[in-house]
């Protein structure tokens, strides 16, 4: 899927609207010409620069959780089978061997044991993210060298610090993901928006720095647990709305000097909200 370039924007789909026909915008650049985006007449908005990095979802419960780890339970049940009582023993063999090794990862500083290995009925943000540091070694040996090497790439985007690096297990993950299309698990290309979004992560992290969850938190995790539960959108956007209006009047306030903090004092916009 092509990437229409963020600084021309709102040009440049003008253009690819009125000289390519409707398919080629879909298929080529993934744009609905039957759907004109609020930001489109806005030169001061993007919407690049709206969908900030989203590491929960895109990455953990998105690219690993969603898309890798079924991929895999999708190769072995395509090399196995489930077609006769003999072949279907074996499949539930290669899958229990699986959950025995996730179970037998060891009591360490930074690990969780799944005593059950991987069958747990929800996954939550934590319960991905502690499975992705013990998955790598319960699946080699079962699947093939470059769904282990796609694995370990994808890791080392996740964990790595310099932009370099980032860039270079990308590139490594794009290889090696070719693997599921071979084996005819996956068809579609690839055009999954998850996986496309860890392409503007490097351009992100230039304009915003390094991604975190924190935006999130505060703008619907702290909301959602200060409102009622019931009917909570209406809630949380007003929780939302009244944080920044206390936040432009703090900044207000600090600017014609009526706001002077005692050493240590908390300032406005960082009191807590019962």
């Amino acid at each position: 899927m092509g990437i229409i370039p963020y600084t021309t924007q709102g040009i440049n789909l003008d253009v690819l609207c009125d000289n390519v026909n409707f398919s080629t915008l879909w298929y080529q650049w993934g744009v609905d010409a039957d759907i004109m985006l609020f930001t489109n007449n806005y030169p001061c908005a993007d919407i690049h620069e709206l969908l900030s990095p989203n590491i929960l979802h895109q990455l953990i419960k998105g690219t690993f959780k969603d898309h890798l780890v079924i991929w895999v339970e999708k190769y072995l049940e395509r090399i196995h089978g489930k077609t006769c009582a003999k072949v279907l023993r074996k499949w539930f063999k290669v899958m229990d061997d699986i959950d025995r090794r996730i179970a037998a990862a060891p009591s360490f500083a930074g690990l969780c044991r799944f005593p059950q290995g991987r069958g747990f009925t929800q996954w939550t943000g934590n319960n991905s993210k502690a499975l992705m540091k013990v998955y790598l070694p319960a699946i080699e040996g079962h699947v093939p060298d470059d769904i282990v090497w796609c694995f370990s790439a994808f890791l080392e985007f996740f964990y790595l610090n310099t932009l370099e690096e980032i860039k270079e297990a990308l590139d490594c993950f794009h290889c090696y993901r070719k693997i599921f299309q071979e084996t005819g698990v996956f068809f579609d290309r690839f055009l999954l928006p998850r996986q496309h979004s860890l392409m503007l992560y490097i351009m992100l992290i230039c304009m915003f720095s390094a991604p975190n969850e924190s935006k999130h938190i505060k703008a619907i995790k702290e909301p959602w647990r200060q409102s009622s539960k019931f009917n909570a959108l209406g809630q949380m956007l007003l929780t939302n709305q009244h944080l920044d209006k206390l936040a432009a009047a703090r900044t207000d306030f600090m600017a014609h000097g009526m706001l002077v903090f005692a050493l240590g004092s908390a300032p406005l916009g960082e009191a807590q909200i019962d």
